[in-house]
């Protein structure tokens, strides 16, 4: 995109507006000019084109100290919606959020049997979410980890895919006012993943640990192979011949006592890669981040004995926004990619910088 063209320009600044007014919230249009370095002509042109275009509304007055009181301006949700999907193997999700992120209508549907049934599926849930719906969709964002999965023709609007880890990392980033780019998220479910900055991190399932258990990858002490579900189902049939839930597992004792014997390799992995890529805590997502509040004080005793001292605040932490994360962070990154254009903003930022 050449920046320097009028038109390009002009829709670059009124993606940063839209932007700001989605973070901070009911700005006036001298907080814009301050935050986003426009002139307050330009940003009152852009800011009149866009609220005639029902993207942006007037939402109140703030009264000042001197002068007539200012505007506020916030994101008019009422001008379209977006679509996130979470493809799972045992149940998907369907949910339409407003241009704020806020989850309006959600559903969930069976997968089916093969992949003909799940498109079926697929598209009798959408159009009853969308049903009497006279707005603008945007856009969708489909949540799977499989490879080979292709839904994108079932939709009628654009729509792109993205990791579990990846959802729900963006959901725990939205849902947390602190800076959280050196945050090291965790998913652990059937098997494990993680996501840091702004890359998942594809090998972390195989850091090696102290562990002996065989992967699937071939070696061994990998923790996929002892600090996951398919691990800890595996090692409870072997231990106590009992078929469990990951629910069962959760709750009951001897779910508990399997999860507390493999914290030490968990622990191991998390000390690695924070040395490794210099993150500065660690999140728990995904189904066991629902483990119990003693097995997380006893992961922080068991890193804080094996990280140095300058090391010693590295905590790991408890999902915020637990098992709604994944679809939240659908719809918010929907959003991202098809209303806000963040990424061509960041590739912005990036160029002005150099």
């Amino acid at each position: 995109m050449d920046f320097s063209r009028p038109d390009n320009a002009r829709l670059i600044n009124r993606l940063k507006i839209l932007s700001a007014i989605r973070e901070k919230e009911n700005m006036t249009r001298a907080e814009l000019s301050r935050e986003i370095l426009i002139n307050k002509v330009s940003i009152s042109e852009i800011v009149d084109s866009l609220i005639k275009e029902g993207l942006v509304r007037e939402s109140g007055k703030l009264t000042l100290d001197s002068g007539r009181p200012a505007t506020l301006l916030d994101i008019d949700v009422r001008a379209g919606k977006v679509i996130g999907l979470v493809i799972r193997e045992k149940g998907c999700l369907i949910a339409a959020s407003d241009l704020k992120g806020k989850i309006l209508r959600l559903e969930r549907f069976p997968r089916g049997e093969d992949e003909e049934s799940l498109k079926r599926n697929l598209s009798a849930s959408l159009e009853r979410i969308l049903r009497n719906e006279n707005v603008k969709i945007y856009g969708a964002v489909i949540v799977s980890d499989e490879d080979n999965l292709d839904l994108s023709s079932s939709l009628p609007f654009p729509s792109i895919k993205i990791s579990s880890i990846k959802a729900q990392a963006l959901a725990e980033k939205r849902r947390c006012s602190d800076d959280l780019e050196k945050m090291l998220f965790i998913m652990v479910s059937e098997d494990v993943s993680a996501y840091y900055g702004k890359c998942e991190l594809t090998e972390f399932a195989h850091v090696k640990t102290q562990g002996t258990n065989s992967c699937y990858c071939g070696s061994s002490g990998c923790l996929s192979s002892s600090f996951s579900g398919k691990a800890f189902k595996r090692e409870i049939l072997e231990k106590y011949g009992i078929t469990m839930t990951t629910k069962e597992i959760l709750s009951s004792k001897e779910g508990k006592a399997v999860i507390k014997e493999n914290l030490n390799d968990l622990s191991f992995a998390l000390a690695t890669a924070s040395l490794a890529i210099g993150a500065s805590s660690a999140m728990l997502v995904g189904d066991y981040a629902a483990m119990d509040d003693e097995s997380y004080a006893m992961l922080n005793e068991m890193l804080l004995s094996m990280l140095p001292k300058w090391k010693k605040d590295f905590v790991a932490y408890k999902s915020i926004a637990g098992e709604g994360g994944t679809i939240e962070g659908a719809c918010h990154a929907a959003l991202d990619h098809f209303f806000y254009k963040k990424d061509l903003l960041e590739s912005l930022k990036t160029l002005e910088a150099l």
